[in-house]
């Protein structure tokens, strides 16, 4: 068995007894009943670099035995459509818009046919602080390596003072902060008022939180 296949091997397992559809479902939806997931986009990608966009799901189960079926190596979370995604070949462009989505900056807005509502996401990404990081990336002494333990301390500082800001700027009560799954750090507002924000609000929110840009950073 080659290295890849053990590795899906331990995915199943994972996808089939450990991975909580059902809470996962309830929070995307936020509603216990779910009624909401079958218009939310999915998009996997699967071994070999595959990208699968238009994944959508009636409910919790459909969920899980799409997992157990394609094995994702990577799950991406899109907006919220007025039609289930899995149909879009099926309905008339107009038809075909999100309703929401959490805000978030990682996210080409450009992709989507005006969603109907998305989360309102940052991303913390460690790469970013290669202007003031020498352990790591492109100024550290081993530039091969992505990220350390030392880099830590820069994240941490970055969601302590977003988390401030969203909280006291902004007013946002319900933020989500979750380990990227390689070298940083996702907060996800989902107070309800952050994901019917139009692009050029969420725009408008990036640039007030931006303070340094990265070409600037060596001039503090």
């Amino acid at each position: 068995m080659s290295a890849l296949a053990y590795h899906d091997e331990w995915l199943k397992v994972y996808y089939k007894r450990l991975f909580p559809c059902e809470t996962f479902s309830k929070w995307l939806t936020y509603d216990y009943q779910c009624k909401n997931l079958s218009k939310r986009e999915f998009s996997f990608t699967l071994a070999g670099d595959i990208y699968v966009r238009y994944q959508s799901f009636d409910s919790a189960t459909e969920f899980r035995r799409h997992l157990l079926n394609m094995v994702p190596h990577k799950i991406d979370i899109g907006a919220v459509y007025s039609t289930a995604p899995k149909q879009h070949r099926t309905v008339m462009p107009i038809s075909f818009k999100p309703i929401w989505k959490e805000l978030v900056f990682d996210i080409d807005l450009t992709d989507y046919d005006e969603p109907i509502w998305k989360e309102l996401v940052f991303d913390i990404d460690l790469t970013d602080y290669d202007e003031v990081r020498y352990c790591c990336g492109t100024q550290g002494v081993n530039n091969e390596r992505v990220v350390c333990n030392r880099c830590w301390p820069l994240a941490q500082a970055a969601v302590a003072c977003l988390d401030r800001a969203l909280r006291e700027d902004f007013g946002f009560k319900h933020l989500l902060w979750v380990f990227s799954g390689r070298r940083g750090v996702h907060c996800w507002v989902c107070d309800e008022v952050a994901r019917y924000l139009e692009p050029t609000l969420r725009t408008a929110i990036a640039d007030y939180l931006t303070l340094i840009k990265p070409s600037d950073a060596r001039k503090y």
